[in-house]
């Protein structure tokens, strides 16, 4: 498996057919699900892989709570070395927190509980923890117990950060570099990141990871802990960690999340998922030695299970197929279409001179906020630089690719954006178009978080409105959800004017 990206092997050799994934992709467009990377390995074999324009298979992906995965398999080589037992109780670990007034059942939370989602907590506990002022540990072990632990499934944030931090006591590293030595890079994996709490990865969510690497956790977990005959995780640990364990009380999707494991997700009986928010998965089906990789940028990423079902496991077969050059060519046009770069119709303003090196002054309307903002102009091209430090280069014809810090926060929808992603570089793909002569429009996708970002001008005589709105506002707010501090869904507005 070391060279498993090097070559690709014909769908119908491992029994899939090529038109099936093709079909599969045409029907994410067709139903406008926003699939944004899609890799599929049978037999060890790479069948399939593809990134919608401008995404690309091999730039990070922040994988949300596909993040929880990787953390309860820290856990499991923390086992593996003598490290814990998941019959431990918790509070054993945490020594600091005995005295603290807390349910009696929260001094019987076993890390088992955590790895279950099964905590006794009637709600997460992960907003009280990034919303309160006392050390995180603390916030756990004082919320009020609802059910007797291990009985009742509640999805938990905070119980997986608990998971992270119990990593950093008893190795004595943390998480992102525990993994980094045991996991990473027997996996080949050399590029990853993680936010942090301090000096605690977040473990919940915040992994930034390429499609690409997180198929191979899949190919470790298929191969039963195994990779490329080094063995990482013991088999007992695959065993355990991938059995449904506890009803989700229907939190899953009908057919597709029935029941949980260790940080693991049911998918359709015999197999599972690590699953992450907005549709990053990685699916594995042991029956059939198939993983099945997908990112995208959905409200309800489960409307792609169906599809999966109709085309890749309805159809899959034992023997090879026969091989069809035209079936084959078929499915490489519709990959090459998903991979096409756009381009636009160009557009101006007469206010493109008048902007060429103007700098304004932005005051946000609902805080405190403030930036600078200064235009470079050339003729299709555009630069919008912020506060000297967030440059976005732009062309009205064709999307510009670019990395930059920000000052104008970019969407991610973390509970708790650190100075890790405050700091760190970030890739986007931008293009702008003039609407009329007063009205421009900026469209960035942020290739790394998975979601996009439109930036709206409008000038009047020396001043301007800049609106920016993420893409995710209107993947929420026709379901009525409200942000608060930690997650935005609304706009931000800013008033400008010339210095």
């Amino acid at each position: 498996m070391t060279q498993l990206f090097n070559k690709f092997y014909i769908p119908e050799d491992v029994g899939i057919s090529s038109v099936a994934i093709a079909q599969f992709l045409k029907e994410c467009d067709e139903i406008n699900y926003k699939l944004r990377t899609l890799h599929i390995v049978r037999h060890d074999k790479a069948i399939a892989e593809v990134s919608k324009y401008p995404f690309c298979a091999l730039d990070k992906r922040l994988v949300y709570s596909v993040s929880k995965t990787f953390t309860s398999t820290a856990i499991g080589i923390a086992v593996k070395e003598g490290l814990l037992r998941v019959d431990d109780f918790l509070l054993d670990y945490f020594p600091e927190c005995r005295d603290l007034d807390m349910d009696d059942a929260a001094r019987t939370i076993k890390i088992c509980h955590l790895l279950t989602m099964s905590t006794g907590h009637g709600v997460d506990t992960v907003g009280d923890m990034c919303n309160g002022i006392r050390p995180w540990p603390e916030i756990f072990f004082t919320r009020k117990i609802v059910y007797e632990p291990g009985t009742h499934f509640v999805y938990n944030s905070g119980g997986t950060y608990m998971l992270s931090e119990l990593i950093s006591r008893v190795t004595g590293m943390c998480l992102k570099d525990w993994l980094q030595k045991h996991l990473f890079d027997p996996l080949e994996i050399t590029d990853v990141s993680w936010d942090q709490h301090g000096d605690v990865n977040t473990g919940a969510w915040g992994l930034l990871i390429a499609p690409r690497d997180l198929t191979k956790l899949g190919l470790l977990y298929l191969h039963k802990g195994v990779y490329n005959g080094i063995r990482i995780l013991t088999e007992e640990w695959v065993t355990e960690a991938s059995y449904p364990h506890i009803s989700t009380n229907r939190q899953g999707c009908a057919g597709w999340g029935r029941h949980y494991g260790y940080q693991i997700w049911e998918n359709s009986p015999g197999s599972y998922r690590a699953d992450g928010a907005f549709g990053q998965y990685c699916m594995v089906f042991p029956k059939m030695d198939m993983v099945i990789t997908t990112t995208a940028e959905e409200t309800d990423g489960s409307r792609i299970f169906p599809l999966i079902e109709k085309y890749i496991l309805n159809n899959i077969t034992e023997q090879p197929k026969p091989r069809d050059a035209w079936c084959y060519q078929y499915m490489k046009n519709v990959m090459n279409q998903w991979e096409t770069p756009v381009v636009y119709s160009p557009s101006a303003s007469y206010l493109m001179h008048m902007l060429q090196g103007k700098e304004f002054d932005l005051r946000s309307r609902t805080s405190d906020e403030k930036h600078t903002l200064r235009f470079e102009i050339g003729n299709s091209r555009m630069e919008f630089v912020i506060d000297e430090m967030q440059t976005i280069h732009s062309s009205c014809t064709v999307d510009l690719f670019g990395e930059t810090t920000y000052a104008i926060e970019i969407p991610s929808n973390s509970p708790l954006i650190g100075d890790e992603q405050r700091n760190r570089i970030w890739k986007y793909a931008a293009h702008h178009s003039w609407v009329d002569q007063s009205t421009l429009i900026l469209t960035i996708c942020w290739q790394e978080t998975g979601h996009s970002q439109t930036w709206k001008f409008y000038f009047h005589e020396n001043t301007l409105t800049l609106i920016v709105t993420d893409g995710t506002k209107g993947m929420f707010e026709l379901s009525g959800a409200v942000s608060d501090r930690n997650v935005r869904f609304a706009d931000m507005i800013f008033d400008g004017a010339f210095r």
